[in-house]
């Protein structure tokens, strides 16, 4: 029987009881989710998503002292009082590791968790594409790929991320063929852009060069979105570069609604 495979190209473009029994892919690319991703890689023992700055400050006040670190930003910025901002780059395993990061951001935490009725949710980014594509394939529910957007607007760097997904899915071994997959108009569009993006790879060069070669035009693509557009104009063009990696991480956070936290999964 086909599976959905619908993308959201907004938080609020979704009905959140569409979600039920289905998996969540929250796509914030620049840059909550390549954050969230990158501090888990680098040993945080979990990553709890915060709606507000005082949420996240009060988690910390009733942790044991240094077990805590707080990270955020409002409006590209870090928030005052912080340890850190939302750049992938804080986030070292010398600043993280084996702590708890308390995490607020403008669009990607909330896009989370407007996204609580699904029974599975996942955080993707370019950073574990690859990861985050065989792990759907081995899923037997519908999916959905919630782009975070900025400020309530479309950014093409979200829906870039999810046509990758939609087409490694439609174009991998474990499900050749589209019929196996039913595409809503999201799903559709995400792909022709992704296409668009990052169309003639060179056939003959190595996985590793052509690996290379997407990135830089990830890289270039993101720096002419609206997330992209934002970062430059705060000084931030390295965190595009980092963000426009691929496959760097097997890392995938997956939510756990028992504690409100997110854990390698």
């Amino acid at each position: 029987m086909p599976q959905a495979l619908h993308v959201h190209l907004l938080p609020t473009s979704l009905d959140p009881e569409t979600l039920r029994g289905g998996t969540a892919v929250i796509i914030d690319i620049l840059r909550a989710s390549s954050t969230m991703i990158t501090s888990l890689r680098n040993g945080a023992t979990r990553v709890i998503p915060c709606a507000t700055p005082e949420e996240a400050t009060l988690i910390r006040q009733r942790a044991a002292p240094g077990t805590v670190v707080l990270g955020g930003e409002r409006g590209g910025v870090k928030i005052a009082g912080f340890d850190f901002g939302n750049s992938p780059a804080e986030y070292s395993s010398a600043a993280i590791g084996g702590r708890t990061l308390a995490f607020t951001t403008t669009n990607g935490t909330k896009a989370l968790l407007t996204a609580l009725t699904a029974r599975e949710i996942l955080i993707g980014a370019f950073l574990n594409r690859q990861a985050v594509i065989e792990c759907l394939n081995r899923e037997d529910s519908g999916t959905h790929l919630i782009c975070a957007g900025t400020d309530g607007i479309i950014t093409g760097e979200d829906v870039l991320f999810a046509g990758s997904v939609v087409d490694g899915l439609l174009t991998s071994a474990d499900h050749s063929a589209c019929d196996q997959w039913t595409l809503n108009d999201g799903a559709h569009i995400a792909r022709g852009y992704w296409r668009q993006c990052t169309s003639d790879p060179a056939a003959d060069r190595s996985a590793r060069i052509e690996k290379a070669l997407l990135s830089a035009r990830i890289d270039e693509a993101m720096r002419h979105s609206r997330g992209g557009l934002n970062l430059l104009s705060l000084g931030y063009q390295s965190d595009i570069t980092l963000c426009s990696q691929l496959d760097t991480t097997d890392v995938i956070p997956r939510y756990h609604g028992e504690d409100g936290s997110l854990l390698s999964a």
